[in-house]
């Protein structure tokens, strides 16, 4: 399956219209199946487009996304919907906040190719900050079909939480979809710290998109990547592809027999004592 992950660099975030056809020429030239994009695209793409009010910083920012977001979202949604089922493609659109019974979530959404909502994901582990800002944590993991793959959401920084990919591996994941965005700089070591370990610890397929650009005075850049278990990705690196913090698109072809001969030939889950997971198992 080709594979695309997209960073939202050089694309026309001032207009819807202008959103949509730049995103769709990246998805037709990708030739993808599966695209995803960073975390933090609707509260980028809202301010943008003038769909919601800009504050004195980033924080400010999300806060009155929180408080103004239903409209916003119901929109967001659509032309993800639209984008999806346009161009026959399973699309994960990034992040939003959404509110449900009181409380606000960090979450992600993927859309089918007809443009239907296949699976969503609530952020489980959350920052200092992002209580402070106002959030609350998920407390499932979901599992969803995306074109024959058992796949899973990850949002933020639950990237960087190990039990959230091992919880997903012993439910049957062999891909997850990860919507990142880290602070410009240097980072290159918190990242390998978060997808690209949690594939080498549990042998599934990654798509790491990675938010490029400011947010009110927030600069985000982290190279966007396509990870896979080191023994079968070029140079035993764990990257089957790897763009730089502003590459715009970053493209693979996943390898899935290679992918089950590796879980064969050293079957990492069967050696764990899986009953310690048991509770996990059931998030």
């Amino acid at each position: 399956m080709r594979v695309c992950v997209i960073s939202m660099s050089g694309l026309r975030l001032n207009d819807a219209d202008h959103y949509s056809s730049d995103l769709t020429d990246i998805l037709k030239s990708s030739g993808a199946e599966l695209a995803v994009l960073p975390a933090h695209s609707a509260l980028m793409l809202g301010l943008a487009g003038g769909a919601l009010e800009p504050a004195s910083d980033f924080n400010s920012s999300f806060q009155q996304y929180i408080q103004s977001h239903r409209d916003w979202n119901n929109r967001f949604i659509d032309i993800h919907s639209r984008l999806a089922c346009s161009n026959n493609i399973y699309l994960a659109a990034g992040t939003l906040v959404e509110k449900d019974a009181g409380a606000h979530y960090h979450s992600a959404y993927c859309f089918n190719p007809k443009g239907e909502i296949c699976g969503s994901q609530r952020q489980t582990h959350l920052t200092w900050a992002e209580r402070e800002i106002g959030l609350s944590r998920g407390e499932e993991l979901n599992i969803f079909n995306v074109n024959g793959f058992q796949a899973g959401l990850v949002v933020g920084n639950d990237a960087r939480h190990p039990e959230v990919g091992r919880i997903f591996a012993l439910r049957g994941a062999g891909l997850l979809l990860h919507s990142g965005a880290l602070a410009a700089g240097f980072n290159c070591w918190p990242q390998a710290a978060g997808m690209w370990s949690q594939v080498q610890q549990n042998q599934f397929w990654a798509l790491e998109a990675q938010l490029s650009g400011t947010i009110n005075g927030r600069t985000f850049g982290a190279p966007s990547a396509v990870i896979g278990p080191c023994e079968i990705t070029p140079g035993q690196s764990g990257y089957l592809n790897r763009g730089y913090p502003h590459t715009s698109m970053v493209t693979a072809d996943l390898d899935e027999k290679a992918r089950q001969k590796i879980k064969e030939d050293y079957p990492l889950l069967k050696l764990l004592n899986t009953e310690a997971y048991s509770d996990l198992k059931r998030l």
